[in-house]
């Protein structure tokens, strides 16, 4: 089985998640303890859904906020990886916070990429 479990899934509004989990979604988690936790994945005791954003191109946005004049930066749609970049992530908008501007290479995390 492939190594699938993080992925973009099913697309919906968080009013209106699917009733019941997908019936692979559970055999991948067996498959995943199994490789990395031998043994912990004899009894599953529940399954839950998590829902996150998910941009296009799987980046995040790192930008200025449109109509403040660069009054306010802001950071999200993380899809799922975000928490890696934590450090930088703060330092960029530490950045853009004080000079309005980073030296760091984030043209491909603007907005307009949306």
């Amino acid at each position: 089985m492939p190594n699938d479990h993080h992925r973009p899934g099913v697309i919906t509004e968080a009013d209106q998640l699917p009733g019941k989990i997908p019936a692979d979604a559970e055999e991948n988690i067996r498959y995943v303890l199994k490789k990395y936790l031998p043994g912990a994945g004899d009894k599953i005791i529940g399954v839950k859904t998590c829902l996150y954003t998910y941009s296009r191109d799987a980046n995040f946005f790192i930008d200025h906020l449109p109509g403040y004049d660069k009054r306010v930066a802001i950071a999200c749609g993380f899809s799922g990886h975000g928490f890696k970049f934590v450090s930088v992530v703060g330092e960029i908008l530490a950045d853009l916070a004080m000079k309005g501007k980073t030296e760091l290479p984030i043209g491909f995390l603007k907005l307009r990429t949306f």
